[in-house]
This record gives C-alpha cells, sequence and structure tokens, in this order.
C-alpha cells in the first residue's frame, strides 16, 4: 500500500473557520501535512486524523457546534470519517474506528 493511500483527513474550503480548523487539527496530531489548493486546503494526517470541538473553539476563540459548523467548510474528505457532538476522527478504510470497541 503506497504511503499516500495510508494518509486520511479533511478538504475544507479556505475560511477563516477551517483555518482555525487546521491549528486545532495541528495540535491534535503529528506530522500534519496541509496542501493549499486555493479556494481549498487538503488537510493530510497518517492513518487517523483526530479533531476535538474544543481545541477548534480555542482556536477561533468562539463557540462551535459540532456537528453543523465543520460540515459548512468540509467540502470533501479522505478515508471514512465519524462525527459527534465532541469530535471528529477520519481514518482509512479496513480499519477500526477509533476509540471503538471492536465489532462496534
Amino acid at each position: 500500500m503506497s504511503a499516500e493511500a495510508l494518509l486520511v483527513g479533511p478538504v475544507l474550503q479556505a475560511t477563516p473557520f477551517a483555518q482555525a480548523v487546521v491549528e486545532a487539527i495541528r495540535r491534535d496530531n503529528d506530522d500534519v501535512t496541509v496542501r493549499d489548493e486555493g479556494a481549498y486546503l487538503r488537510v493530510q494526517v497518517a492513518q487517523v486524523c483526530r479533531l476535538s470541538r474544543a481545541a477548534v473553539e480555542e482556536a477561533l476563540g468562539a463557540d462551535v457546534r459540532f456537528p453543523g459548523d465543520l460540515e459548512m467548510v468540509m467540502s470533501s474528505f479522505t478515508g471514512l470519517v465519524r462525527l459527534t457532538s465532541e469530535d471528529a476522527v477520519w481514518w482509512r478504510p479496513g480499519g477500526q474506528p477509533p476509540g471503538l470497541p471492536e465489532g462496534r
């Protein structure tokens, strides 16, 4: 499997809110790559990309609603995604969603 196939994460419309999301993802993950594609920011993390609502609120300096606010700027994503009121997690297909017991 190529290294690129192991990368997961959101594709965000380039907005101030998206910049706060990128800052929060950088805080919550190691080895984050952000590709500026003009109108979009492609965020890539190996295997699992985590984003907490609290980290976005800290970066933005305002309250954020999950789910809801993130999806307004997330045009696409790579991998699979799970959204809750507290966080978003992207992981590679074929893997177990992080934080869930096996088989759920």
